[in-house]
């Protein structure tokens, strides 16, 4: 009875193989995530010195694509999740990242939901320091994940490719246009060399306009970036410069990164609080998915002319 039984589960189970193989001839489902958490601590001019254990926008979500006719269709839903947080309330600890449904083919591609503006996604591998206080989003504006948005992305034509997206107002009183903010990013590659230039003009609010230029180059195990950015909000203007070096020796990333930003003081963002700051870290390989680091940030509250510090040990685990 075992050996029937045994062979009956084994028909089903090459059946049930046969027939994902034949779907997936025409689409996929990936489920991916990223776990990175750092043993921080941190030191304030105000006081609050302390150990801190952050879950650093850890985050999973689901991706795929399928044939649409002539198209391709493709979606994305992601969450952050905050795996140190104590609370039994989703709502605590689980936030919505970008999610769309979109379309591509020869003539691009067009999606709709939400997501990282043009502007934000330009900053590609400049900063170093990403979901940590080093973060650029700490002393530039424009790091914005927007509902409500509309993108068209041209094909790559030779090095150069263009991004265009629009949030419709919905009704909000003073914008409820189809268009009543718009983010633009122009991209050129060639070689090992990246030029990108983006305008964002009323995403952050009215009369807020923003542009960002950026440049990344690799030479060997090296790699240079640089960013500058300006924003005018009709009352006050607030402009920096990030710049940026990552040396590789094998499974170790040694790297610098260098920020000097008035940002804040165009007030147009609460995150955006620091005048200058200085990271250093170093990056060891622990397998493909897995990385421990460790990273130091010294910063410069813009308002109030304090001194920050984090010293931070973590581990990064994809799946």
């Amino acid at each position: 009875m075992k050996l029937k039984l045994f062979a009956l589960s084994s028909i089903a189970l090459a059946c049930f193989t046969a027939t994902q193989s034949v779907q997936a001839e025409d689409q996929w489902v990936d489920v991916y995530g990223k776990i990175n958490v750092t043993l921080d601590k941190v030191d304030q001019d105000n006081g609050d010195d302390q150990w801190e254990l952050n879950s650093n926008a850890s985050r999973f979500g689901i991706k795929g694509q399928g044939q649409a006719g002539t198209l391709e269709a493709f979606y994305q839903l992601e969450w952050e999740v905050d795996i140190t947080d104590n609370s039994k309330s989703s709502s605590d600890h689980l936030k919505a990242r970008n999610q769309i449904v979109g379309v591509r083919g020869g003539f691009g591609e067009v999606f709709a939901g939400r997501h990282d503006t043009p502007t934000k996604k330009l900053q590609k591998k400049v900063d170093l320091f990403g979901d940590l206080t080093g973060d650029i989003k700490n002393a530039f504006n424009a790091e914005i994940r927007t509902d409500n948005i509309v993108q068209y992305s041209t094909p790559k034509m030779g090095g150069f490719k263009a991004k265009v997206a629009f949030v419709p107002g919905e009704d909000t009183g003073t914008n409820d246009g189809l268009t009543d903010g718009t983010s633009i990013a122009l991209e050129y590659k060639t070689g090992d060399l990246n030029l990108g230039l983006a305008f964002d003009s009323d995403i952050e609010g009215e009369n807020v306009d923003t542009t960002r230029f950026i440049t990344q180059y690799t030479l060997e195990a090296w790699q240079f970036g640089l960013m500058y950015q300006d924003t005018e909000n009709g009352t006050a203007d607030g402009d920096g410069i990030m710049a940026s070096v990552k040396y590789a020796s094998g499974d170790n990333a040694f790297k610098l990164q260098l920020i000097d930003s008035d940002a804040w003081e165009a007030g147009v963002s609460s995150k955006v609080k620091y005048s200058s700051q200085t990271s250093v870290g170093w990056d060891r390989k622990l397998g493909k998915k897995t990385t421990f680091y460790t990273y130091l940030t010294l910063s410069e509250v813009g308002a109030t002319q304090d001194d920050d510090s984090i010293f931070g040990l973590g581990l990064i685990q994809k799946f």
